[in-house]
This record gives structure tokens, sequence and C-alpha cells, in this order.
């Protein structure tokens, strides 16, 4: 028997008490290590898995992966080494037997990549995360699985700090770790090395800070990271990790929204950028970040020059201590940021200079024409889709929201004369009052001509077509018919474009001289960024060349010399509508002469021909304007070649914008249906029109189209268009959510059910800690209250009959006389007796007074205006029963007598039943109806506004009575359905007051605001906790309301609202009325006493 087999059978019986696959696990190895170990060595190793296996109750499991991995671990570890192994996986096995085996097992693989020096510090890491629970021993189980992987792109430190992570997500998901801890692999081997120590720490960072941001930052991070470059990728994560450290759970957000703004940026120029940012962190993190996420923005107004010179604000900001102040400032959320963007900026917004250009295109038209962005002409979904390309739709000029064009801002508001200038050219020299067959001031029209001849070969190929008119009868417009003469429609329409656009550039030179030097500087500027002409198809470059004609730069034409003819016959013929006179009749004839050269260009790459490109000859620059022959016969055949590419027009130049001739005639037609204004001729347009239109026109874009219903799509089209039609020119196009329509009174039409309109506003909003306002940071929607019943209106007043006529009598007192007399004037139109006799006494003792002895009587008007500004938040509901037991005890005493509490129980919903309890909001409507009594007896204009809403951007303010609104019974309606809404954003609603009160003509103007507390509402402050930011925030609203010279007071019911008043009202009026049913008394008091002050 050899010493292997003695061994084996030495120890099998004792082993297979444990298991019965020990004895073969331990058989095997000590075949493998017979030639590694002697007798005495193997021996030891036996009794070391004997031992193991004694160890604990399941770490005989331990031992048969010892026995089974020994063979491996022995070729890489010396004996010595394989012992101390051994006595590693036996303290693990104190642990956990499973920790153990999964220690064991995964040894040989995972020395590949460490040394036996670091095996003891790598299990420890594994021992780290058990904790004696099923879910940690899993854990401690599965690192160790995944160890060999891990440490092929990770050095063991680097491991240490993932575990650090990994044992922080324990304490609050066991899922999340172990998500953390199967991905970690994947992540880090897609990094560079020098980007996975950062991304550890700031993924330590991320744990620290908000645990449950770790999966997000694993899964996105790689990701957002990619785009950064490779050289500052470590720099942006170090970076992180600080501001992680600094602003706690707000750091992921941050490095999100930082990443994905710097992934806009080119990496040449993230440097820069992050160098700065690094600067500034050590004052404040977060502006360091709100800078990173607001430089493309800021980049697409600025050059980096003055991009510089804004940042320095901010950092002046972080000097003077006032790191909140920054931090709106980077964020743009500061009207300090905003106003120096515009004053560095060459960008030239439409609203700032629109109004300007309204002029300049009356000045040019000698008529009144809007001039609006074109985003609202898209948002009309009829077929225009572009939002920075200036156009017009045959009545308005549209132009982009904003010119960035040039480097200052003179220029750029040129450029806004400009695009103005050849819109408005479109719409004065008849851009879109083609008529079919009609002949030019120089040309001769083939139209009927060239639509007899379709029509022939037409019959021919189909013998069953014989009506000569059928076509013309098919069509929607005249522009139509035109187009339809052409097989190629993409190209007729992009030559026709480029003809009548030269036609029109050439008025403009010739009428509005101002604009010339201009207009070449743009043509000039549009020229050197045209795309290379010979890498084009021939056809697309005779097109192209054509174009750069029409800009009046013919010598940038490249040209095939052996195709100089052909060039030169189109540009003579594009000279004919420089000539004077010439009209978009002359346009299309143009365009059919030049379509018939076109056709006849094969489409093919300069490749395809041997000849060299030339520029023109002097010759060439100085053409004569000359109709080419030959194009009356109809089209020409497109030579075939099966090389040939797809044919593009050229993109048309920016100041001339989008030119959509078809879908403008066919939209003045369907205005002249709906006017009654057609000549009786022609019949109303069909669905079968529109849809060959909608099929065959290369202008038309619909951008909603129905998915997979025409039919839908077309009725959506053709609902836009009829809507559009019915609108008069140059007024607002009715929106979802918005009305441009007048409000008012009137008792007409009561029973009509009208949609809700609403008109929109954006208001500033003070931020107390930066010390500045955020631009535009509210959206106020105005809104008509919604109208009751008129019996509501009569009943308060019955109710009330006492108090309403104390009340008007005491305010009709208040009516001034016609005449009121000053006395002691040096002159006037009477003699003062009593004056005039003190004065002569005085004058006798030789006191000398002066003689002010005369009065005058002064004619005394009443000018007040007041608005009422009323809370309609959901607290307004309350009943005033359960507000009063907020700051009362119950004084009944029931002496713990259940029988007399049950009692009074039923007392009180007896006396409910008759009359239902009242809530604040019922008082503030009564309060208002013995206003308005009061206020129609003095003769005063007054307002009167409900507010409420549900966020910064959905401020609701209800007009019940407008200021300019005469009172009647809309309005009496209205008081009735005041109700309770949602929450209470005071700062907007105060603005939107003031705004109403400021456009109001008075010379004495309050604001009076009721309330029934403290403002609040969604996002008014850092979180639902924080009070002092919307308090803060009213008050900078109450001051700007005296800044206009307006008088503002609040009434609160609060009886805790000296708390804050004394804060928010500061110098300002205000009363906490501790009666809350005496409101109806008290309101029409304290205006009496205020518009007598």
């Amino acid at each position: 028997m050899s010493s292997v087999e003695a061994l084996h059978d030495q120890y099998s019986q004792e082993l297979r008490g444990f298991g019965s696959s020990l004895p073969d696990d331990l058989l095997q190895g000590l075949k493998e290590l017979e030639e590694i170990y002697d007798q005495s060595q193997l021996e030891q190793w036996v009794k070391i898995g004997v031992d193991l296996a004694h160890h604990s109750l399941r770490s005989w499991e331990a031992t048969s992966e010892f026995f089974r991995v020994s063979p491996a671990v022995a070729k890489k570890l010396t004996f010595s080494e394989l012992k101390q192994w051994s006595e590693i996986g036996t303290y693990l096995a104190t642990d956990a037997s499973l920790m153990s085996v999964a220690f064991i097992k995964a040894t040989p693989d995972t020395l590949n990549s460490l040394n036996f020096d670091d095996l003891d510090v790598w299990a420890k890491q594994g021992q780290r995360l058990c904790r004696g629970n099923w879910k940690s021993i899993a854990l401690a189980a599965l690192y160790f699985q995944q160890s060999s992987s891990l440490l092929s792109v990770l050095p063991l430190e680097l491991v240490d700090r993932l575990v650090d992570i990994i044992d922080q997500l324990t304490e609050r998901s066991y899922e999340l770790a172990n998500s953390v801890l199967e991905s970690s692999y994947a992540i880090f081997s897609n990094l560079t090395l020098e980007d996975r120590e950062p991304f550890l720490l700031f993924a330590k960072s991320v744990t620290r800070a908000s645990w449950a941001d770790t999966r997000l930052y694993f899964e996105r991070g790689p990701k957002l990271i990619e785009n950064i470059a490779s050289s500052e990728r470590t720099i942006f994560l170090d970076l992180a990790s600080k501001v992680t450290m600094d602003v706690g759970r707000q750091g992921f957000p941050l490095f999100v929204d930082a990443a994905q703004s710097l992934e806009e940026i080119p990496q040449e120029d993230q440097k820069s950028l992050l160098k700065f940012a690094t600067d500034i962190a050590p004052n404040s993190a977060i502006a360091a970040m709100e800078y990173l996420k607001s430089a493309p923005f800021v980049r697409s107004r600025l050059t980096t020059e003055q991009m510089e010179r804004w940042s320095v604000v901010g950092v002046e900001l972080l000097n003077m201590g006032n790191a909140e102040g920054a931090e709106a400032y980077f964020r743009l959320e500061s009207s300090r940021a905003e106003e120096m963007l515009a004053t560095l900026s060459a960008r030239v917004e439409l609203p700032s200079v629109s109004s300007m250009l309204r002029m300049y295109a009356k000045a040019l038209s000698g008529e009144q024409v809007a001039v609006l962005s074109s985003e609202d002409l898209v948002d009309r979904n009829i077929g225009w889709i572009s939002e920075a390309a200036p156009t017009t739709e045959g009545t308005t000029i549209y132009l982009p929201p904003f010119v960035n064009t040039f480097e200052e801002q003179n220029s750029n508001f040129q450029v806004y004369k400009v695009f103005t200038t050849h819109q408005t050219g479109r719409l004065e020299f008849g851009s879109f009052n083609y008529e079919f067959n009609i002949n030019g001031e120089h040309t001769e029209s083939t139209a009927k001509l060239r639509e007899s001849n379709r029509l022939t070969n037409t019959i021919s190929s189909d013998p069953e077509i014989s009506d000569v008119d059928s076509q013309s009868q098919e069509v929607s417009t005249e522009i139509q018919r035109y187009f339809n003469l052409f097989d190629d429609r993409l190209l007729i329409s992009g030559i026709f474009t480029i003809v009548e656009d030269t036609r029109v550039g050439s008025y403009v030179n010739r009428e509005y001289g101002g604009i010339r030097k201009w207009l070449q500087r743009l043509q000039n500027w549009e020229v050197e960024r045209r795309p290379e002409v010979r890498a084009m198809g021939l056809r697309q470059a005779f097109v192209e060349n054509l174009l750069r004609a029409s800009l009046g730069r013919p010598d940038a034409i490249r040209w095939p010399q052996d195709r100089y003819v052909t060039m030169q016959k189109g540009i003579k013929a594009l000279q004919m509508v420089n000539l004077d006179d010439a009209t978009v009749q002359d346009s299309a004839e143009v365009a059919s002469a030049l379509y018939d050269i076109a056709v006849l260009i094969p489409n093919v790459t300069q490749e395809f021909t041997d000849v060299e490109w030339e520029p023109p000859d002097e010759e060439m620059i100085q053409i004569a304007p000359d109709m080419p022959g030959g194009g009356e016969g109809g089209e020409a055949p497109m030579p075939a070649s099966s090389d040939e590419l797809d044919f593009e027009n050229p993109d048309q130049p920016e100041f001339r914008g989008e030119f959509k001739p078809e879908l403008v005639q066919l939209m003045m037609k369907l205005k002249d249906q709906q006017q009654g204004q057609t000549d009786g001729t022609a019949s109303p347009l069909t669905k079968e029109q529109l849809m060959e239109l909608l099929q065959n026109s290369v202008e038309i874009t619909i951008n909603e189209w129905a998915e997979g219903d025409l039919a839908s799509s077309l009725g959506m089209f053709l609902d836009n268009l009829e809507k559009d039609a019915a609108t008069p020119a140059g007024e607002p196009k009715e929106q979802s959510g918005e009305s441009g329509d007048e409000r008012g009174g009137g008792d007409g039409g009561d029973d009509e059910e009208l949609p809700v309109e609403i008109d929109w506003f954006y208001y500033d909003e003070w931020d107390f800690r930066a010390s500045d306002y955020r631009p535009r940071w509210c959206r106020v929607g105005e809104r008509l209250g919604d109208e009751g019943e008129l019996d509501y209106y009569q009943d308060i007043l019955q109710k009330h009959h006492g108090l309403v006529m104390e009340t008007r009598r005491q305010f009709e007192l208040m009516r001034p006389e016609s005449f009121r007399k000053i006395k002691r004037l040096e002159d006037g139109h009477e003699i003062d007796l009593d004056e005039a006799i003190e004065f002569y006494v005085d004058k006798k003792a030789g006191v000398g007074p002066l003689a002010r002895i005369y009065t005058r009587r002064n004619k005394i008007e009443r000018d007040v205006a007041v608005a009422f500004l009323l809370d309609m938040s959901a607290s307004t509901d309350e009943e005033i029963e359960k507000q009063r037991q907020k700051y009362q005890e119950e004084e009944e005493d029931f002496q713990d007598d259940p029988s007399k509490y049950f009692q009074w129980l039923a007392q009180r919903r007896a006396r409910q039943a008759i009359e239902p309890p009242k809530r604040i909001i019922d008082l503030e409507k009564e309060s208002t109806v013995l206003v308005v009594e009061a206020l129609e007896a003095i003769g005063d204009s007054y307002g009167i506004y409900g507010f409420s809403g549900y966020g910064r951007d959905n401020v609701e303010f209800h007009v019940i009575k407008d200021l300019e609104e005469d009172f009647n019974d809309r309005v009496r309606k209205r008081i009735d359905k005041i109700d309770p809404v949602r929450s209470t954003r005071m700062g907007p609603a105060i603005r939107h007051a003031i705004q109403k009160l400021d456009d109001h003509d008075a010379k004495v103007k309050i604001l009076i605001m009721v309330s029934d507390g403290r403002p609040q509402d969604h996002g008014y402050g850092r979180d639902r906790t924080e009070k002092e930011y919307a308090v803060h925030d009213t008050k900078q609203a109450l001051n700007e309301a005296k800044r206009k010279g307006i008088t503002p007071f609040l009434i609160t019911v609060d009886k805790e609202g000296h708390d804050y008043l004394k804060q928010m009202c500061d110098d300002i009026g205000y009363e906490v009325v501790d009666n809350i049913e005496s409101l109806p008394r008290r309101l029409p008091t304290l205006y009496r006493h205020l518009a007598t002050e």
C-alpha cells in the first residue's frame, strides 16, 4: 500500500462522518500533491484539513474545498505559506463556513493578481462585510467570488475603498450593496486607469451623503463622464467629491447636471471652466457646480473674454461673503446675472427690439405690420417648423427670437432690420400674388402651353383622360397649379424661391437704400459660409451657383469649363428679375426656363468628370439679362444615369428665411372664403384638394401627425388652417392656456358657457439670502372669476341691511364738496373780513404781519383707486367655530357628566342644521359685499381680486371686478363663487395687483390685502418648514408698492399674525382682527380711514 493510500485509509472513516464526499476529495488531493510535497508535508496537509472540519459545525464544507483547490494553490505558494493560508480559512470559518468556502475556492484565481503577503488583507476585507446574519454572509461570499475579476482592474487598496462603500450600504440595503458589488467589475473595466481612483473617491462621498444615489451613480456615472476630456475627468471627479462632502445630498444632483452641461462644451474648452470652478469651490462648492451647469447657456451668449468678465462679478460676490448671492448669480436666478449678460452680450432679443422693428416695417411699407416671434408661427402648427428663420404668412412678419450672428450688438440689430426688410419686401412687392398664365413685365407666360403639352402627354399614356381643364379645376391655388406643371416639384420650388428672392432683393436695393450696406454685408457673410460646390452633383451645383449669383456674388460661382454655356444661360435668365418693374409673374417664367436647363444636367459628382471647375470670367460677371430660347416646348426628359445623386435644394440664406408661397396662397383663399370675399367663380376648397396639396407640396410640414391616420392628420391640419384664417391679421392666435381677448362686464350671454381663458404674466421673486431678484421666477395666471347665483348678493344685503345703510351713510359723507375755501392767502378772489380786521389791529400795534387777508375757492375732486386682494387659499375653508377653538378653551364645563356633553352636542348640531357654520371665506365674501356698496356710494375706482395657486408656475389670480370694469350683475355673481383653492404665494399676487394699480390713472392708490395667515406655498422657501423666504419676498413686494406711490395695507384674521406681520410689514400698516366675525364691519371702516389720510 502506498503512503497516499495509507493516509487516505487513516482519515477516510473520520472524514466520512462529516460528508460522504470528503474521503474522495482527500484522495484526489493527495494524488495531485504527491509530486509536490514529501510524506511529512502530506501528513501535515491532511491534518490541517481534518482540524478545519472539526473547527465548527459546518466547517467541513471548507475542508472539502480545501482538499480540492490545494493542488492549484501549492503551485503558487510554499508549504509554509499554504499553512498560513489555511489558517486564514480557519478563522474565516469561525464567522461563517460559507465565507470560508468562498475564500478558499477563490484563492487560486486571486493569486494571479495578489502576492501571498496580501492574502490576509484580502481576507479581512471580506470578513469586514460579514456581520453574522445570512444576508451579510452571502454578501461576503459574493465578494470573494468577485475578487479575482475586481483585482484584475483595481489594485488591492482601491478594492479596500470599494469594500468601505459596500459596507456602508449594508447599513441601509443589502440589495443595493449586492447590486453595486456585482456591477463593479463591468464598470471599472470600462474606465481608464486614471479615472478609476477618482471615480471611487466620489462614489464614497456619494454613499456618505446620500446612500440611495449610489446605485444611480454606478449606473450613470461612467456614461456621464464619458464626454469629459480624459485629462480633466480626475479634476472634475475630485471637485464633485469635495462639493458632495460640503453640501451633502445635493452633491449627486449637482454632479449630474454639471456633467451633462460639460458634455455640451468642446473638450478643448473644458479645462478653463473646470479650473475656474475648482478655484471658487473653497468659497462655495454649490457656486462652483452652478457655474458649470450654466456654462453652455452663458457661452451661447458671450465670447470667452466676455464670459470671464461675467464670471468676475460672481467671484466678487463670494469675496464679499455673499455665497448665496454668488450661487444665485451662477445659477442664473439673479437679476444681476441677467443684467450683466445683457450688458456684455452681443445677442439681441426680439422682445427688446420688436416695437422698433414694427415702426421700421411701417416706415418701409406705409402700413401697419405686426412683428412676432417665429416660435408663435410654429406653435400654430400650420406648416412652418423653423423657429430660427424669419418668414411671413402673408400678413405678419415672423422673426427668430434672438440674433447672435455678429460680435457687436448694433450689428445684430442691423441683422434684424435686414430680416424685417426682406420679409416686408415679400409683402410689398407681391411675392404671393402669382396668377396662372399672366404675362410679366418682361416675359411672356408659357404656363398654359406647358399645361396643354403636359395634358397631351398624360392623355397619350392614359386615353380615359379627356377633360382639358380637369387639372386646373382640381388645384387649390394658382401657385399650386403652376408647380403642377413640373415633374420635379422639389427642383422647381427651389429654383422659384431663388428667383423670387433675387427679384425682392433687387427691389430692396433700389427702394430701401438705407439698408443696402448691411444687406451687402450679410450677403457676403452668407457666401463665405456656403458649402463646397465641387462636392455636389452637377444639377445641385447649378442651383447653388444660381443662389450665389442671387446674393450679388457671381464671382463665387464655380462650374466645369466644358459646361460654361449652360451656366451662362442660367445667369442671363436670372438677371431678368433684376430689371425695373419685374413682377412675380416674371419670376415664375424665369424659374420655368431655369428648370428646363437644370433637368438636362445630370446630378453626378465631379469624380465622373475630368474637366476643371473654373471661376467666372468678366463676361459672366457683367452678363446682360436674357431669356433662353426653346423653353416653350415643355420639359426635356432627364438623362438616365445610375450614378446620379439624390437632389437637394441648397439651404436658404439666413436673412431670407422660409418662403412658402403655396401655403400662403392657400391661407389667403381660406380667409377670403370665410369672409365671403370670393368673386363667385371659385368653388370652396374640398378635402380632396387639400389631400392633393399635402401629398404633392414640398413646403408643407405638419408637426403633429396623428400616428398611422392620414385622414385624422388632414382633419387636424384643416382645423388649424381654418381657425387661423378666421383670426384677423396681426392679432395673437388663440393658444391653449392663453387668451388675447378683452375682459370686462356686460350683461349679455349670461347662460353661455365659455372655456376658462388665462393670461399669463411673469414676475421676479426676491431671494433675501442672495439679496437679489430671481428673474421671471413666478408665473401668474389671470382669469375671470367663476359666476354663481345672483341671489347670494341680495341675501347678504338683506341679512346686513342695517350695517349696509350705516356704511353707505358714512361713505357718502366722504364725498367732496364742489368747492373748498382756502384761507390766509396773499392774493385771492375775496377778502376775509376777520383776517382783514386782525391785520389792521396788528399793524396799528406795530407787529407788522404779512397781509394774508384773501381767500380762494378751489374745486375739489376725489381721485382714489383701490385694489382689494382676497386670500383664496385652502385654509380659508376652515370653519370659524373650529378656528375659535384653537385659541380658547371650551367654556362649557360638563363636570365629567356624559349626559351633559351629549345634550350640548345635540343642541349644537341642531343649530348647525338650521344655519351651517360659517367659514373664513364666507366672511371675506360678506365683507366684499359691504365694501362694494360703500365704494359705489362714494364713487372711488376699485378692483376686487382673489389669489391662490400651487407652486411658482401656477399662481392663480382671479378677477372678481377689474378696476376699469363697471359694477354689474356678473360681478355680483362672481362674488358668490369666491371659494377656497390652494396655497398662499403672496409676493407675485401683490406684484400683479401693483401692476394693475400702476396702469390705472388715479392720484391716490391703495392696495388692501385680506388674509387668514402667513404666506406659504410649495417651493416658497428651501423646504416646507422654512417660513423666512416667503415673508421676505412678501415684504419686498409691499415695498415695491410703496416705491410706486401705492399705499399697501394688510388685514389678517390670524391671531398669531403679530409674530410675522411685524417683520413682514415693518413701516407698512396692518391690522389683526381678533374677532373674525367683525371683519365685515371692520373692512369698510379701515378703508374709510386709509382713503382720508
